[in-house]
Parts: C-alpha cells; sequence; structure tokens
C-alpha cells in the first residue's frame, strides 16, 4: 500500500509521537490511545482472514502506520510496558522483516518488557522461536536474503544469555546452522552441535555427520618427503684412526 503522507505531515507525526512518548509515564495520552484504538480494529480485520498467507500479507500493508511511533519510543521511550510496543514487534517477524523487530527486542529485552497477557512465553524466547520459525519458512520458500540471514544470527546473538526452553534454544541454533553452512560450514557445524547439546532430537545428528566428512575430505593431504632406509638417513660415525694392520706394517720387532 502505497504511502501518500506529505513529508511535512510526517514530520509533524515524527515530532507529536516524540513528544507523546516522552509524555507516556505521565499517563495515557491521546495518541498513544488512537493507536491501541487503530491496533484493535487492525487486529478485527487480521481475524477476518482465514489464510496465513493472506493475513501477512495485510500486516505488511498496516506495519507502516506505527512506524513514527516505533522510532520515537526506541529513540526516547522509558522502558514502561507497552503491549503495543511488543505486538508490533511480531508483526515485523512475521512478515520477516527481522531488522526492526530486532531493534523493538533489543529495547524491550534492556527495559525488561512482557509479552502480552495472551502470550505464556518470555520476550526472548519468542523472538528467539518465531525468527527461527520465520526464517525457516522463507528459507524453504527460498524467499531468504542475506540480511534476513544476518538477522538470524542477530537474533542468536542477543538472545544468547536469555533463559529459555532447551528445544527452543536449539531450534534457533540449528537454522542458523542450515542458513550458514554453504557459506561457513565450521560455523554452521558448531551451531548444529550445540543444537544437539540442548536437544537430543533436534533433528541436526545428519547435518552433524555430513558436516564432520565434508570438513575432514576438505582438508588437504599431509605430502610427507620420500622416508629412506634407516641405514641412509644416518650418517656414517666418523671411524677413529686405527693402527695398521701388521700384515701391512711388517715386523717391528726386528
Amino acid at each position: 500500500m502505497t504511502d501518500k503522507t506529505t513529508p511535512a505531515a510526517r514530520h509533524r507525526q515524527k515530532a507529536l509521537s516524540q513528544k507523546e512518548v516522552t509524555n507516556i509515564t505521565a499517563g495515557p495520552n491521546q495518541a498513544y490511545r488512537m493507536l491501541q484504538l487503530k491496533l484493535r480494529e487492525d487486529k478485527q480485520a487480521l481475524k477476518s482472514k482465514q489464510s496465513i498467507q493472506a493475513k501477512i500479507e495485510l500486516k505488511r500493508e498496516l506495519v507502516g502506520h506505527y512506524d513514527e511511533w516505533i522510532n520515537a519510543t526506541l529513540s526516547a521511550g522509558k522502558g514502561d510496558q507497552d503491549n503495543l510496543l511488543t505486538t508490533l514487534m511480531l508483526w515485523h517477524i512475521d512478515i520477516g522483516n527481522f531488522g526492526p523487530a530486532l531493534d523493538i527486542a533489543e529495547y524491550a529485552m534492556k527495559h525488561d518488557l512482557k509479552m502480552p497477557d495472551a502470550h505464556q512465553r518470555t520476550l526472548a524466547t519468542v523472538v528467539a522461536e518465531e525468527i527461527a520459525d520465520t526464517a525457516k519458512k522463507l528459507a524453504t520458500s527460498n524467499e531468504i536474503n542475506s540480511e534476513q540471514v544476518a538477522q538470524v544470527l542477530r537474533a542468536s546473538t542477543i538472545t544468547a544469555d536469555a533463559d529459555m526452553p532447551d528445544q527452543v534454544r536449539a531450534k534457533l541454533s540449528r537454522q542458523v546452522g542450515e542458513l550458514t553452512e554453504a557459506v561457513n560450514p565450521v560455523f554452521a557445524l558448531d551451531n548444529f552441535q550445540n543444537a544437539l547439546k540442548f536437544d537430543e532430537n533436534s533433528g541436526v545428528k545428519g547435518s552433524i555427520k555430513r558436516l564432520e566428512k565434508q570438513l575432514k575430505d576438505a582438508q588437504p593431504e599431509t605430502q610427507l618427503e620420500p622416508v629412506a632406509p634407516q641405514s641412509e638417513q644416518l650418517e656414517q660415525p666418523e671411524q677413529p684412526n686405527q693402527p695398521d694392520s701388521p700384515e701391512l706394517l711388517g715386523d717391528n720387532n726386528s
């Protein structure tokens, strides 16, 4: 959907968003209430779609409306609990827009924001699992690009120290391995092994065997110089001077 907002209007919207975000701790404000109402309407529109793909396409059209609020919150926000922000983080993940999603995730994790009550998972768990699932879907359809791959690695990094179920960590590690094995098999193998460490049933044993063999076969064989027989390798020790044979010296007793 084309954004027909004029530059001047966008500037006013940005300034208003920044002002409202700065003052949000004073209580609910008009701009935020309007965004909440907009989100409620957008959720109703999404519920009317039965197709997952149709929902994704609709989210792709809708998220731009919230960009100024997101940018203002990340730059001037005070870390207040904000279900609007975390919901939009999920929408960005769903549409494969991993960069903005992880910008929100880093802010949310820094300020210990929670997911809305409908979600039983922690925010870091949601980020790791949803990024892994969406990346897998994009990779399966051959639609993932290098920037998205880089952001999947970023998701692995920023959630590395977070507490989450082992199966979720294994899922993200496996996905990192699958996305990088063609260009960096050593790094991919490390991630597959990490996935196996956290979940024996993560489905990476075959990948580990394949990569271990690939890396072993790729190692150049050490070229050894032909080994000479031991008798030829050692220099013959210099013989000490021996007295001449009596037969050659003659008889010295005469």
